[in-house]
């Protein structure tokens, strides 16, 4: 027969039984389905490549150094040693620039709007042209020139209602009129797949860019493309040379930093790819798992078509003849499996584009997670590749049988097939052992979750609301103009109806030394996160003291310097002591060397619980001094009320407009709110994982029920060999049951032991116990006994069942 014969007598033979036919595609299904969303969201963030010409020569460039034991700490670059970079010949070009914000000024509607500072080499350094109008020129890098303004297709869309003749336009930027001359491309998204409204000219100061900028600039972002020919090891050995020669010439300034050279890719999805992967293991176990049911399902089914094969031998047809007619059978199950596949993987992918969004993930290509020619080109290798993993074993065993055997009329008994028997066990011990792979990384992450759930933020989210106000340097230059708006400010707020707490806090990293301790070398330095508070931010926040007192209206700017530190900080630099009444000397800022004024201690006058805002992982280390000391033009407003939050929000907008009308307010959020997009950074992966070791859960406990059904129909005759000898019904259970058992505990232990093996992979993503828990791996092994025993058991419940004077006259 064709090829086109085969494929319709399959078609034929699979509508004779509905029953397997949709068994077999619901589970293909599902484990090409799971397989092909997962592959579309790992080949958005991992394997697609930027969206930028050439974009393997596209690098990241950062200064880094690791901090006293509290880890790997990368910064931007300092303004003079870009310029040394650029002295290397190795790049192409290098360009920088700066994260900001800027307040549209000018108008009724004052807003806040995420910007970029840019050099003029960083928009053609990518091929982007805009899609109106121009980029920077390299005039426009200096003072006085850099009034122009490109703008993101969001903001022309929303506040300029897609203006086409936009270009030449003003804008005002804290209260600075730009000319606007371009427009960004909609598709443009930029790092950290935020989409930026305003790039302005990054103009660098004379002393940013004097030797003292080695020290005051470190807050670069740099980013670069190498030149044809220059690999990534050849760039980063040539940054390594050049840190050296830096350290010898600066050593005040560079001493201990080094410059690391980074794809551009890797640089952007760093944080993704091992729980991407994990999910993607999880995913191909899922299949595998899918694949070996399947099997079995075809293995039962050609000992049911023994006779048939047996006739068709016995009439000319020959073994390899055979295989390939039973090989398409299983090609055109799996390609049903494989459509039904791709719709789920579609359902999938807008499941996870919403999910993705919700949490704001930041992963840069979540929004563009899409089935397209390489899922498609995935989908198709997965589905031909299941149909050879899952089809060719069964075929290969039913063109082995001893057709004259098949013939006779009693050649059905389970031992006349121990092969077949031999390897239907062993496709269900791999099921297991899977399935525990799976139950165990997910017992893990469940495990952790309910650790960080239970976690001591170190605050009170509840009731609680936070914003974010950026006071312009043209209007609020001096650190007493900053103290006034927000004492104004919080004086007012305190007025608003069912407010009950208001406070203020502005940080910054730094390095500092606790009393007695001497100036470590470079690298050495403890850090900490400086934070400047209002007297009244402990409360908002529902931050709890220690010991010691808080801030007051006397510690104003005459008043002795003074701070409280968190429980971290007092752990680790005075454990044997009490820190109240102890100093400390804040020595520089972390990122980037610049001394704040005079260095001067600090006496420490309280201790306070600490925060677990930045990494639910690991407690902040902070020290915290009076706003009225040290200000900062940009804040975090964090107000509690005995209402609910958001309908205090019009009067705290009133209370700054009525301050000043040009000033906005931006990213305005419930604290629930942001614990609840932490804990979702975690929810994501955790859940997913748990669906497929559900799924796994479920498909081996099929398996095992199918297997163990299969062998007491097969065994019927002996079943009532055996009653009619003396066995009860008793004995016959558990001559299955043990069956099953010993089954799914060879499954059991070959799964412990890959599942140890693959724990070292989330080990960084478990919390308060090791990768290789016990009582996590006890569990998982418990659950899936459990099921296996449940699934034995109906199979052995029947065999009991068994009237032996009927089987024994059917034999």
């Amino acid at each position: 027969m064709s090829t086109l014969q085969d494929v319709r007598y399959a078609i034929r033979m699979l509508r004779k039984s509905p029953g397997f036919f949709a068994v077999a595609v619901l589970t293909l299904g599902l484990g090409i389905g799971a397989n092909s969303a997962i592959f579309s969201l790992v080949d958005a963030v991992l394997l697609r490549p930027l969206p930028y010409p050439n974009p393997e020569q596209l690098v990241g460039l950062g200064q880094w150094r690791n901090q006293l034991g509290q880890g790997y700490m990368q910064v931007g670059v300092s303004a003079p040693n870009i310029v040394n970079i650029e002295s290397t010949g190795i790049f192409q070009q290098v360009a920088y620039f700066r994260g900001s914000r800027f307040n549209i000024t000018g108008s009724d509607r004052p807003e806040s709007v995420i910007g970029v500072k840019a050099s003029d080499e960083l928009l053609p350094m990518f091929g982007i042209q805009p899609l109106m109008g121009r980029s920077f020129n390299r005039s426009e890098m200096q003072s006085g020139s850099d009034q122009v303004a490109i703008i993101g297709n969001g903001l022309w869309r929303t506040r300029y209602a897609s203006d086409p003749a936009i270009i030449g336009k003003t804008i005002d930027l804290d209260e600075h009129r730009y000319t606007i001359i371009g427009v960004m491309p909609a598709t443009f998204r930029f790092t950290w797949d935020q989409d930026i409204d305003v790039f302005v000219p990054l103009v660098l100061t004379p002393e940013e860019q004097s030797e003292k900028g080695r020290n005051t600039t470190r807050d670069l972002q740099t980013q670069a493309r190498l030149k044809d020919g220059i690999t990534i090891p050849h760039a980063q050995a040539a940054m390594d040379a050049l840190a050296i020669n830096l350290a010898k010439q600066y050593p005040d300034a560079d001493a201990g930093w080094g410059i690391k050279v980074e794809p551009l890719h890797a640089a952007y999805y760093r944080h993704m790819r091992t729980p991407l992967l994990i999910m993607l293991g999880a995913a191909i176990f899922v299949l595998l798992i899918a694949c070996a049911n399947v099997a079995n399902l075809l293995l039962a089914r050609a000992a049911r078509r023994k006779r048939e094969v047996a006739i068709r031998m016995a009439i000319g047809a020959t073994r390899g003849r055979l295989i390939t007619q039973l090989l398409t059978e299983s090609v055109v199950l799996a390609i049903f499996g494989g459509v039904l596949g791709l719709l789920i993987a579609y359902a999938g992918d807008r499941v996870l584009t919403v999910v993705l969004n919700r949490y704001d993930l930041a992963l840069p290509n979540a929004k563009i997670i899409d089935i397209d020619w390489r899922v498609l080109v995935f989908s198709i290798a997965a589905t031909i590749g299941t149909a050879l993993l899952f089809g060719l074993a069964p075929s290969l065993a039913a063109a082995k049988s001893d057709f004259n055997d098949s013939l006779k009329e009693g050649a059905v008994s389970a031992t006349s097939e121990p092969g077949r028997g031999r390897m239907r066990n062993a496709l269900v011990i791999s099921e297991v052992a899977l399935a525990l792979v799976l139950l165990a990384g997910a017992g893990l992450l469940i495990r952790t979750f309910v650790g960080l759930m239970n976690v001591d933020l170190g605050f009170n989210p509840s009731n609680a609301i936070r914003m974010s106000i950026s006071l312009p340097h043209y209007r609020y230059s001096s650190e007493t103009q900053q103290t006034l708006f927000y004492r104004e400010l919080l004086d007012r707020i305190h007025t608003i109806p069912g407010v009950t707490a208001a406070g203020v806090v502005g940080n910054t990293g730094v390095f500092f030394l606790p009393d007695g301790m001497a100036r470590p070398t470079p690298g050495q330095e403890p850090a900490a996160g400086l934070n400047y508070v209002s007297p009244d931010y402990f409360h908002a926040m529902g931050i709890a003291l220690s010991s010691g007192r808080e801030f007051s209206a006397n510690d104003s700017v005459t008043a002795p310097a003074v701070a409280i530190i968190s429980e971290a900080v007092a752990r680790r630099y005075w454990s044997r002591s009490n820190p109240i009444g102890s100093h400390l000397t804040v020595i520089s800022r972390q990122y980037s060397g610049e001394t704040l004024g005079a260095a001067q201690p600090f006496a420490i006058v309280g201790v306070v619980k600490d925060l677990r805002n930045g990494s639910l992982w690991t407690p902040n280390s902070d020290i915290y001094v009076p706003f009225a000391q040290h200000s900062a033009p940009s804040v975090s407003l964090v107000v509690r009320s005995a209402v609910p939050p958001l309908t205090v929000m019009p009067a705290i907008r009133n209370a700054v407009s009525s301050i000043d009308p040009e000033q906005p307010i931006n990213r305005v959020a419930t604290l629930d709110e942001i614990v609840s997009d932490e804990y979702g950074a975690i929810r994501f992966p955790m859940l997913l994982v748990w669906i497929f070791a559900g799924l796994a859960l479920a498909l081996s406990a099929i398996g095992i029920f199918g297997v163990m059904s299969y062998t007491v129909s097969r065994r019927t005759h002996e079943m009532a060999i055996r009653m009619a000898l003396g066995a009860n019904a008793h004995e016959v259970q558990l001559l299955v049951l043990r069956e099953g058992l010993g089954m799914t505990l060879v499954g059991v232990g070959i799964g412990l032991i890959a599942a140890l093996g693959l724990s070292r992979l989330m080990s960084d993503y478990v919390y308060g116990i090791k990768s290789t828990d016990p009582l996590t791996f006890a569990a998982a092994t418990a659950v899936l006994v459990v099921i296996a025993l449940l699934a034995s058991y109906l199979p052995a419940r029947r065999a009991t069942r068994v009237d032996p004077i009927t089987a024994l006259r059917h034999e």
